[in-house]
This record gives C-alpha cells, sequence and structure tokens, in this order.
C-alpha cells in the first residue's frame, strides 16, 4: 500500500522540523547539505567460478578487487546526489589504505577524518562464489576498533556544520556512546543508522529512540526480531515497539517496507532486465532515500529515489553507481 503524495509536512518529520530548525532564508538542502559518514572503508576481494565439482578444489574463474564498505558507498553516492560529504574511518598504511583515500578524495569525498593506523591493516572483505552455490564472506576488520569520536572530530562537526550522521554498525560501544551522546545534546542534529550486517543488527538498539532513520533488510530485520520479517504491518508494528520510530527494510525481489511514524508504505522493486551485481544495492536506496527524506519530500517521492539508485546499482560491478545524480533521479522513469 502506498500513502501518496498529499501532504509532505505531515508525513516527513524533516518537514515538520523545518517550520521551528530553520530562518527565513535557509532552505531545508542548505541546512542538512553536509554529511559525515562513519563506518567502513574497506576493499571486497570477490572470486567467482562458474565451475562446481563438488571438491572445492582449484579451479578457474575471476578474482576482482572492488573498493567497498558502507561508509564509502554512502559518501560517495550522497556526493554524486549533491551533498558535500566526509567519512570519518581507519586504514592501514599499506596499498589498500592508499588505494581507498585515492578513490574518496577523487570523487571529491572530504578525507581530512580518514585516519592511518600505524598497528593494524586496512579492512578487507574476500567474496567467494561458484556457479550454483551460495557465496561465502570472509572479512578482517578490526581496524574498525580504532574509530574515535575525540576532541578533533567534535570540532569538525561543529567548525564544518555538519548536522547529518551516516552510522554503520562497525563502529565500538565506546564510539557509539560517544556519537548519540552529541545527539542528546544537539536534538537537531539527524542520525541515520544502517544495521549493516545480521551479526551486528542489534548493536544499536538500545539507542533507538535517539535514530531518526534506520536501515536494514530483512535478514538484518529476522536478526533484530528474534523471528522472520515480512513486508506487512504487523512486522512494522513489532519493529517500531523496541524504539525505532522511522525506518526502512528492504526486502529483495519483495521489494521495500517503509514506517514513518504511524504510517507504512510497501513498493515493489524497480528490477532491471539483468542483475550484474547485488552488493552496494541497500547503501544506494538509502542514499536516494536520504536524499528526499532531508530534503522534507514526500515519502513516495523518497521511495523512488531510493528504488531507482538501487536498480542502477545493480547494473554495475562497482559498489557504487557512476550514472546517480539529483537530476538523474529527478527524471528518473520507472520502468
Amino acid at each position: 500500500m502506498s500513502k501518496g503524495d498529499n501532504s509532505n509536512y505531515r508525513e516527513n518529520p524533516i518537514a515538520q522540523k523545518s517550520a521551528v530548525c530553520y530562518d527565513s532564508e535557509m532552505t531545508m538542502t542548505d541546512f542538512n547539505s553536509k554529511i559525515l559518514c562513519i563506518g567502513n572503508v574497506s576493499v571486497d576481494i570477490k572470486a567467482y567460478s562458474p565451475e562446481s565439482d563438488g571438491t572445492e578444489a582449484y579451479r578457474e574463474g575471476s578474482i576482482e578487487l572492488v573498493p567497498g564498505g558502507v561508509a564509502r558507498g554512502m559518501a560517495i553516492n550522497l556526493k554524486h546526489l549533491g551533498f558535500k560529504t566526509s567519512v570519518l574511518s581507519m586504514v592501514g598504511h599499506d596499498i589498500f589504505g592508499d588505494y581507498l583515500r585515492c578513490g574518496l578524495s577523487a570523487e571529491g569525498v572530504d578525507t581530512r577524518l580518514l585516519r592511518t593506523s600505524e598497528k593494524r591493516e586496512t579492512s578487507l572483505f574476500s567474496v567467494m562464489a561458484t556457479a550454483g552455490k551460495s557465496a561465502t564472506c570472509v572479512y578482517s576488520t578490526a581496524i574498525l576498533s580504532e574509530i574515535v569520536v575525540d576532541d578533533e572530530v567534535r570540532d569538525f562537526i561543529r567548525d564544518e556544520k555538519i548536522r547529518t550522521l551516516v552510522l554503520d554498525s562497525n563502529l565500538t560501544e565506546e564510539t557509539y556512546a560517544e556519537i548519540y551522546a552529541l545527539k542528546k545534546n544537539e536534538s537537531d542534529l539527524f542520525i541515520f543508522q544502517n544495521a549493516t550486517a545480521p551479526d551486528i543488527a542489534r548493536k544499536t538498539m538500545k539507542y533507538a529512540p535517539l535514530i531518526d532513520l534506520f536501515a536494514c533488510n530483512e535478514f538484518e530485520a529476522a536478526a533484530i526480531l528474534g523471528e522472520e520479517a515480512v513486508p506487512d504491518v504487523q512486522t512494522a508494528d513489532k519493529f517500531q515497539s523496541l524504539g525505532f520510530s522511522n525506518f526502512i527494510i528492504t526486502f529483495g525481489e519483495r521489494g521495500v517496507m517503509v514506517r514513518i511514524g504511524k504510517d507504512t508504505w510497501n513498493s515493489k522493486p524497480y528490477t532491471p532486465p539483468h542483475i550484474v551485481d547485488t552488493i552496494g544495492a541497500g547503501d544506494a536506496f538509502a542514499s536516494g532515500f536520504l536524499l528526499g527524506f532531508l530534503e522534507g519530500e514526500s515519502v513516495k517521492r523518497c521511495i523512488h529515489y531510493g528504488l531507482a539508485s538501487a536498480k542502477e546499482t545493480l547494473l554495475t560491478k562497482q559498489t557504487v553507481s557512476s550514472v546517480l545524480s539529483r537530476d538523474f533521479l529527478e527524471q528518473y522513469q520507472s520502468k
């Protein structure tokens, strides 16, 4: 069920907040234009073989290095969509760290808070897939424990007038405590929290009342609920009873469910004729949705932006799509 476009002010809490937070010469875009993305930047090592003989022995295939990580993907997507983005993360003193730093800088993302560890190596994900079998993933992310919110970060948020934080769930308990303490002291600070993966999806549950917008997929939602998540009002009610006021749950081929306040929207996906890779599609949906949400658009419009962004990302081997832009989404027609 889709709610329609009749009242942005009633549907979108960002539009409501504009009545008290913005002065007469400041647009919502101005107020939310600077975004700090906090969390993982990594390199994905993707191995695939069309051969399967059941022995898991040596076999012919392809191996690709693809830059990844939620913080990186969101920062680049949101930059493409017209925001000024920066990233707070850690990389190692190695070729992978240099690769990620150069790539982010080339995309116009502010990397002043992309710090280098002298003790640990850059975060790596090894994804292995064989034709006819589920992919497996081995990851090394110990370096992310070094992401901290210190005086330099707090000064950066103040001096750059950052009013939106995008978080993944790879941070330590201490770092979350620092971030959500900022939220308690500055109620107009907007926090988008990404569940990231089923094994860490529950990490920020105690902060649910402070989260302005939460996003997860059906498997992360199941980990949070302790039962299967389905795209219906009952699931939305159970999720909201945990303290999440506004949230997105993606369901792959079954589409997406969005709950904002007391209202629920369900939409089918924009399915491309063929799917090249699914990695990054969830972050793309969240980025497109955020574009509309931070600008006070109707929820229906936010979903349209998100679905269009996800569809384009499904068409590339990269974790972000180079075609995304604000104009592209505004003119996008679903097919």
